[in-house]
């Protein structure tokens, strides 16, 4: 079976899974008359009105939409004689992802209604009428309700008081959506679309690809969440680490050759570098790394969504200057269960020492050897799991392994999300979770110090706990977290801006080139 069959076999198991749990919550909405709190009858409501606008454009008449919807309720209600879709929907425009004043604000009223069933039926019919899936348009609604993580039996416990998750959702919604705004992202995004390029996840660098390399996909989060994108295809999202996640320690023994000045295109490997050092003990932690980008919604515009990616680094043991511990470049093509090396010849790995050197480096982590080299030292995250395979969605497919370790996933910013990712430990015997936002990770006191600035009291923020919430909610007070993530933007924007020059120079040069060749040849027919 081929990678890309692979893929499809794996996504559609998980929409399968999907698609029960919604049939399970369509049950509890018929049976039961499941009821729905606050900020998730707004939520559903906003699902709703859009739906209907959808299908009012398509021609759908109201009084019909309502008798459709009407006729297919199940759940008795002995007073019910008609559906007034004015009860169900937000007459205002009202966007509760974006507005969180909005749960005081309809806290007192008694519309829109709470009973889930309709909207699920509205959302259908609505759905249908504009030919499109209408599980798709169901499955969007219900994934964004509190309801649907605590559907899913997974180890994610919502709290009773949801509101700072709910806050900090809003927050970095808010954030990603200016930022592209103010940037003009989607002309940006348009320009690489426009031609062939590559994107190195580790260099951040765009690069012109002699063939079709980025997955062509609106929107990694609908309308399903991807979690098999391989990292050679994987589109340049503008995205800044927010916590790296332990996933697998061990010993190990390392090799290591300076490999500035060496050729990749000639295949350069480790053994021909100089100066080289050998049998240098050591250790290696494997990290998933959660990303913040910005993608583009379902809705049109861009949201924020959370990135997981491999990340590694090793720890060189010794008094040599090579002492220390530095991230792995291309760490996506290492496979440590067995040391091989996954891709192209002229992509080893690699590490950069602080004065500027680059060093190929690999593991002497070879089929047969493993266990004498790590001396059981791999520790999965997942009993059931391989070593190496990561959940890439812990909440709506809680305990499913991954596709394969060098693969991308994505899943949307909301609340269930950042609790599960934000605010728990995540330490691995003695390797504990790296949120480059905390506060130790800055100079106290330093002159010019800007980690402290525009900070409320700890006490009165959102997670007020010393999580990684608090660190992630402080850096966007003192605008650290924007600052970093302007910067991504700065740097995609002008690596676009030169390969769309040089593209446009280079295609007016051929061109020009042909049409002086056909020129000459016009002349010298003439002539004969």
């Amino acid at each position: 079976m081929s990678q890309a069959d692979n893929r499809d076999e794996h996504r559609e198991r998980k929409r399968l899974a999907e698609i029960a749990k919604l049939r399970s919550l369509e049950n509890e909405a018929i049976q039961q008359g499941r009821k729905l709190g606050q900020r998730d009858r707004l939520k559903a409501a906003f699902y709703l009105t859009r739906a209907w606008g959808e299908a009012k454009t398509a021609g759908l008449r109201k009084e019909d939409f309502q008798d459709r919807i009407l006729g297919r309720l199940k759940r008795r209600h002995e007073s019910r004689q008609e559906f007034r879709l004015s009860n169900w929907i937000l007459r205002r425009g009202e966007d509760p992802t974006t507005q969180p004043e909005l749960v005081k604000e309809y806290e007192s009223r008694t519309t829109p209604q709470k009973a889930l069933e309709p909207y699920l039926v509205g959302i259908a019919v609505a759905a249908e009428y504009c030919g499109v899936n209408a599980e798709d348009w169901k499955l969007a609604m219900a994934r964004d309700l509190s309801i649907w993580s605590r559907q899913s039996g997974g180890g994610d416990v919502v709290p009773l008081d949801d509101r700072p998750a709910e806050t900090l959702a809003v927050l970095l919604n808010r954030l990603c959506a200016r930022l592209a705004k103010y940037n003009r992202l989607d002309q940006t995004f348009a320009a690489i679309l426009a031609k062939n390029c590559h994107w190195d996840m580790d260099e951040e660098r765009l690069s012109d690809s002699g063939h079709i390399r980025l997955q062509r996909i609106e929107s990694p989060i609908f309308p399903r969440n991807e979690d098999c994108l391989y990292f050679g295809e994987m589109f340049p999202f503008p995205s800044i680490p927010l916590i790296r996640v332990p996933y697998v320690t061990g010993d190990a023994v390392f090799n290591l050759a300076l490999a500035n000045g060496h050729d990749p295109g000639m295949h350069t490997r480790i053994d021909v570098g100089e100066p080289r050092h050998e049998g240098i003990p050591g250790e290696l932690v494997w990290f998933r790394e959660i990303r913040l980008c910005i993608v583009p919604g379902d809705r049109g515009g861009f949201v924020s969504a959370l990135e997981t990616r491999p990340h590694m680094e090793v720890r060189i043991q010794g008094e040599s200057d090579l002492a220390g511990r530095y991230p792995v470049l291309q760490s996506a093509l290492i496979d440590i269960t067995d040391g091989s090396h996954y891709g192209p010849p002229d992509l080893d790995p690699s590490i950069q020492t602080k004065d500027g050197q680059k060093w190929a480096i690999e593991m002497t982590l070879w089929p047969g050897k493993l266990h004498h080299v790590l001396a059981g030292n791999i520790r999965p995250v997942l009993p059931n799991s391989s070593a190496l395979y990561f959940d890439p969605d812990p909440i709506e497919a809680a305990g499913v392994a991954g596709f394969e370790p060098w693969y991308l996933s994505y899943t949307p910013a909301t609340p269930p999300y950042l609790r599960h990712w934000l605010t728990r430990e995540w330490r691995l015997e003695n390797e504990a979770a790296v949120c480059p936002w905390a506060r130790d990770n800055y100079e106290w006191g330093a002159p010019g110090d800007r980690w402290d600035r525009n900070i409320p009291p700890i006490h009165e923020l959102n997670f007020p706990d010393y999580s990684h919430a608090t660190w992630i909610e402080c850096c966007l007070h003192n605008g650290l977290i924007e600052e970093a993530l302007q910067a991504s933007i700065d740097r995609l924007t002008e690596q676009t801006m030169r390969l769309q020059a040089n593209w446009h120079a280079a295609r007016e040069r051929h061109s020009n080139a042909l049409l002086r060749r056909w020129n000459t040849e016009i002349e010298e027919e003439d002539r004969q």
